[in-house]
């Protein structure tokens, strides 16, 4: 649960658009496996901790092993990124508690996702790039496809980036990553 829950989290914040592009991304399930082995340390020892008496705990459905999975699930990444005090040494601040983890392992891997990410974007809209390799045009062809329905500040905004685009792989890497597949493929892939 707590392996699916942080997947769902990461996709919908960084890669909403682009996660079709990440399926292959070995990084991408060392994130959800990670979380999951520790939701499983932390049943492990949440279990153990109420059996010994040590902690008593009450609620709606803490006595269903599933139910206890779930909530788990919810809270690990807030459990996780507890720190009970930092350590400063110079300029560089380390938390110390589960904090800890979560800074050994968690930056490397959020950035071979987002390496990955930018390579298979790239790659996506590679034949796209060559068919169209005007960028004046590129750039007046993606601001005619965004839909009038969106906010005219975010859309402002993102054709403001369009126009600050340098080349058509960066026009149409943007596209993709605001729109998503769908429109990018009939905008550009017909």
């Amino acid at each position: 649960m707590a392996s699916f829950i942080s997947l769902s989290e990461l996709i919908t914040r960084s890669y909403p658009r682009t996660f079709f592009l990440l399926r292959r991304c070995k990084s991408l399930y060392l994130y959800a496996a990670v979380y999951g082995l520790a939701a499983l340390f932390v049943t492990l020892g949440f279990d153990n901790l109420v059996s010994s008496g040590k902690i008593r705990v009450e609620g709606f459905g803490l006595g269903s092993p599933w139910l206890r999975a779930i909530y788990v699930g919810l809270t690990l990444k807030a459990i996780l990124n507890i720190s009970f005090f930092n350590v400063t040494v110079a300029a560089q601040s380390m938390p110390v508690g589960p904090a800890t983890l979560i800074q050994l392992y968690e930056p490397m891997i959020l950035r071979n996702i987002q390496f990955r990410e930018f390579t298979e974007v790239r790659k996506y809209v590679r034949s796209a790039v060559d068919a169209y390799p005007d960028l004046a045009s590129v750039k007046r062809t993606i601001k005619e496809n965004v839909p009038a329905t969106l906010p005219g500040t975010e859309r402002g905004a993102f054709e403001n980036d369009i126009d600050k685009a340098p080349s058509v792989t960066v026009a149409m890497e943007n596209f993709l990553r605001f729109l998503g597949r769908s429109i990018f493929d009939s905008v550009f892939r017909r």
